[in-house]
């Protein structure tokens, strides 16, 4: 090992010395030329000549020769006469160098905000409707603050947590929750504050962030990251739509004129937040050379970092970002169910004064409300109080606060004509009524015929019970009531308005969505596989198909057709209800519901009618392929069929409840390691 470092070091002195010659070889003859012509420095100080010789002496000594040149005294002049020129271009490049690094480091800070223990009063108490989400966030907390303990146990805490959902649902809260539930500093910082028109400048500020991080790190035992709108720098890599790529030549040359384009600095930002979540962690400073000369054991940093992003475009996310060690959970923020809506409400409204409100009824009402929704909804209906002249809301400011969150604001310079209100009148107790027919599973709020925004009239009504998922028939009569305003202005004035325009968009849409994507017709193809980013999409792919467009002609006809039906069978019903709306404008659910029962309005049987179910006439068990069937023979009873054991459920099972139930009643009081 000796002879190749010996050799290893011959070698490179060797190339420094020829170095060194070439640099010789190359000035040499220059300062001779300068010494010939005089020009550039003094001759006297290149050669070390005698500074007593008069000025105008010197071009004749050197012009004939005298002193002769020496090599050797130039070669003793040539380090001062090199480095010369270095000292007085040394405060410039001084002065530059300090610009540049100085712009660098004030563009690289970025705006990381940093929130240490105790400084924020937001806590899980306030993140209401999403408790599955909150204590899946608890668990990882309690696992990142037991850090140590749970690496030594032989795991690794989750490394990051995405909160995914459309606006409004509560990522940032959740944030701001962990911010004040968490015992260590948290590092706020947007997407968008890393991007940058200098190249390279978000990466350092990526490098600056996480660096930052792990400072804190070792101070105070962790530190959280959170990343709101992360898709502004998580995008994935090479995305490019050839959507709107032009023709020809330049058409297919287009995806990497493209690519390069955009591949630039998004891709590095990416590269550069994959590589700081989990890349290779070094050792700094002197303790590691010292380490390395000692001949000692390596030890290699932790670091308890927990990096929590929120963004509500999660599909644009780059696929290294979302897999284990990066992004470990990801939780789906959505919008809250029926009782997370009553629990958004009552907290909201426990904040303002308020009379009694059916918190129910109201939860109904906003169905597929997002939190934020709901507070922008609770502080509307508090202006309406207070521009009333009371200091407590009602049920009536909310249901205000509502339609003009949905529809707007009431217009009091549209002039509507008497003929206009009639027809409006009618047309909306035709969706009524016929609402009020066939959609069992909903309840009218209400029916009105104020004009808002381009809106002359509504009928609203809401689910009676959360729904994810609708029969065929749901959806057919759903069509049927969207029918039933033009169906009511043929009958009653034997011509139709401009006004159902929307109601036909609506009607053609679902029918469209019914026939092309759920297979509810004659044709089972489903369009749905075309590409969405492609010019039109599903939707106009199905209505520019002859057979589909036809089809569906023929299923809103018959609809209409229905729709008529309903209705003549129930005038008395839609002649009292219009007259009720031109009384009084807008009529609340409950009454329309009232009038109904008067003129004996007959509902539909429900769409759902498990028949086989209910009677057990000619009902069997699925007929599964059970593996052990052959093993147990051919009278062996089917698994719906077995009695339950009287006991309960077997020793496991009743030991894996009991274990969950441990564990979240561990995490609900604040598990610590």
């Amino acid at each position: 090992m000796s002879k190749l470092r010996l050799k290893y070091t011959l070698r490179q002195l060797l190339k420094v010395a020829i170095g060194i010659a070439a640099v010789y070889a190359l000035v040499m003859p220059v300062m001779y030329f300068l010494y010939r012509n005089n020009r550039g420095l003094d001759w006297w100080t290149i050669l070390d000549g005698d500074p007593r010789i008069p000025a105008d002496l010197r071009p004749f000594l050197i012009r004939n020769g005298f002193p002769p040149f020496d090599p050797w005294r130039v070669t003793q002049a040539l380090p001062l006469a090199l480095v010369a020129p270095l000292f007085v271009l040394l405060p410039l490049i001084v002065v530059v160098v300090l610009q540049i690094a100085l712009l660098f480091w004030v563009l690289a800070r970025g705006r990381a905000y940093t929130i240490y223990p105790g400084e924020y009063d937001v806590t899980f108490d306030d993140v209401r409707g999403q408790a599955e989400i909150v204590a899946s966030t608890k668990e990882a907390l309690a696992l990142f603050q037991g850090f140590k303990k749970f690496r030594d146990a032989g795991g690794y805490p989750p490394h990051g947590i995405l909160f995914e959902g459309p606006p409004g649902t509560g990522k940032t809260l959740l944030g701001k929750a962990i911010a004040g539930s968490a015992k260590v500093p948290f590092v706020y910082a947007s997407g968008s504050s890393f991007v940058n028109m200098f190249l390279g400048i978000g990466n350092l500020r990526v490098w600056r962030l996480f660096n930052k991080a792990r400072k804190l790190s070792r101070k105070y035992g962790g530190t959280v990251i959170f990343i709101d709108e992360l898709d502004a720098i998580g995008g994935s890599r090479g995305s490019i739509s050839t959507a709107r790529a032009p023709g020809g030549a330049l058409g297919r040359l287009y995806p990497i004129i493209m690519g390069n384009l955009n591949g630039g600095a998004g891709s590095m930002l990416i590269n550069e937040l994959l590589v700081q979540m989990d890349g290779i962690t070094m050792s700094r400073g002197v303790v590691r050379h010292a380490r390395r000369l000692l001949h000692l054991k390596p030890k290699v940093p932790q670091y308890n970092l927990m990096v929590i992003g929120a963004t509500n475009q999660v599909a644009t996310l780059d696929p290294a970002l979302l897999r284990p060690g990066r992004f470990d959970r990801q939780l789906h923020v959505g919008l809250p169910t029926s009782a997370g809506r009553e629990d958004i409400i009552q907290y909201y409204l426990d904040k303002v004064p308020h009379d009694p409100i059916d918190v129910a009824r109201l939860a109904r009402a906003t169905h597929r409300f997002s939190p934020a929704q709901i507070k922008n909804l609770v502080n509307e209906a508090l202006i309406f109080a207070l521009m009333d002249g009371r200091e407590r809301l009602n049920f009536s400011d909310l249901w205000s606060a509502k339609v003009t969150e949905e529809i707007g604001l009431k217009d009091p310079t549209g002039l509507v004509t008497d003929r206009e209100r009639q027809m409006t009148a009618f047309h909306e107790s035709g969706h009524a009524v016929v609402a009020y027919v066939l959609r069992l599973d909903d309840q009218i709020q209400i029916a009105s015929i104020v004009k808002r925004q381009s809106v002359l009239g509504h009928v609203y009504s809401t689910p009676l019970e959360e729904r994810q998922s609708e029969l065929r028939e749901d959806i057919r009569r759903d069509i049927v009531v969207s029918m039933a305003g033009l169906a009511a202005e043929e009958l009653w004035y034997g011509d139709t308005t401009d006004g159902t325009a929307s109601d036909l968009r609506s009607a053609t849409h679902r029918a469209a969505r019914m026939l092309g994507f759920y297979g509810m017709g004659e044709d089972y193809t489903a369009f749905s596989v075309i590409d969405r980013t492609m010019t039109g999409g599903p939707i106009e792919a199905i209505l520019a198909d002859p057979d589909h467009r036809r089809a569906i002609s023929r299923l809103l006809g018959e609809c209409k057709q229905e729709a008529t039906e309903v209705l003549r069978r129930n005038e008395p019903a839609v002649r009292a209800l219009a007259e009720r709306l031109l009384e009084k404008e807008e009529v609340p659910g409950e009454e329309v519901e009232e009038i109904m029962r008067q003129k004996g309005v007959a509902r539909a049987v429900p769409a759902y009618r498990p028949v086989l179910e209910a009677t057990r006439a000619d009902w069997h068990p699925p007929a599964l392929v059970d593996t052990r069937q052959r093993e147990r023979g051919p009278d062996a009873t089917w698994p719906s069929e077995r009695p339950e054991p009287p006991d309960g459920p077997p020793p496991e099972a009743r030991a894996a409840q009991a274990a969950d139930g441990r564990r979240a009643e561990g995490f609900e009081r604040g598990f610590e390691w």
